[in-house]
């Protein structure tokens, strides 16, 4: 059994995706962020950095419990636990690790700090970080275009964790002004995607945690 403890962002649907596609046993752990419950002493105990995702698997190495944190650790844990979404060969394998790395480093803070200053861009001062953010955006965006446009997933003719870790973050560009109209390499993938069962879901499990937190 897994402990996923998660909110109801795009960070949390990457493992509730992955959980879903790997058929793993989980229980979720609802932290309700409104209510700062990431920094009480009970969770802090499992994440020192106050942050969801974070797992506890009650079945870790060695058959003990063996706490995960931040989103790409989770996702590479959960592959090699479940021996999916991750080639076996070694060459593929790094290839799929560096396009959740470019994910993690890039659209995941990037996208998140284009979408709040572009709601602040009509304040004093924020027009400059606005526009810098915004073109970042528009440029990771830009690279992931390309990609697509060379093969089918980011890491090559399979699905991984890599279009786990950015899936989820390009449902929502149009809250820093872009479109997946002007990327159809993207569009392709992005539907693609969306159509697996997991994925699917995933998604329902997400409405779930929106339900529950907003009553809780």
């Amino acid at each position: 059994m897994i402990d996923f403890y998660c909110w109801r962002s795009g960070n949390n649907r990457k493992i509730f995706m992955i959980l879903e596609e790997a058929g793993l046993e989980y229980a979720r752990r609802i932290v309700n962020l409104s209510k700062k419950e990431q920094k009480s002493p009970e969770f802090l105990a499992i994440n020192p950095n106050g942050k969801v995702p974070a797992i506890v698997d009650q079945d870790g190495p060695g058959g003990k419990p063996f706490t995960v944190i931040e989103s790409g650790a989770i996702l590479i844990y959960l592959a090699e636990k479940s021996g999916t979404l991750r080639p076996d060969d070694p060459r593929q394998w790094f290839d799929t690790v560096q396009w959740l790395m470019w994910q993690m480093g890039g659209p995941g803070p990037m996208f998140t700090e284009a979408h709040y200053f572009h709601s602040q861009k009509n304040m004093p001062d924020m027009a400059y970080p606005a526009e810098r953010y915004d073109k970042e955006a528009q440029r990771l965006l830009g690279v992931a275009e390309k990609r697509l446009g060379e093969s089918e997933y980011l890491a090559g003719d399979f699905y991984s964790i890599a279009d786990i870790g950015f899936w989820p973050y390009c449902g929502s560009v149009e809250r820093f002004g872009a479109g997946l109209d002007a990327y159809p390499n993207i569009t392709r993938w992005f539907d693609l995607v969306g159509e697996r069962p997991a994925v699917k879901r995933a998604g329902a499990v997400i409405d779930e945690v929106r339900i529950e937190a907003g009553a809780a």
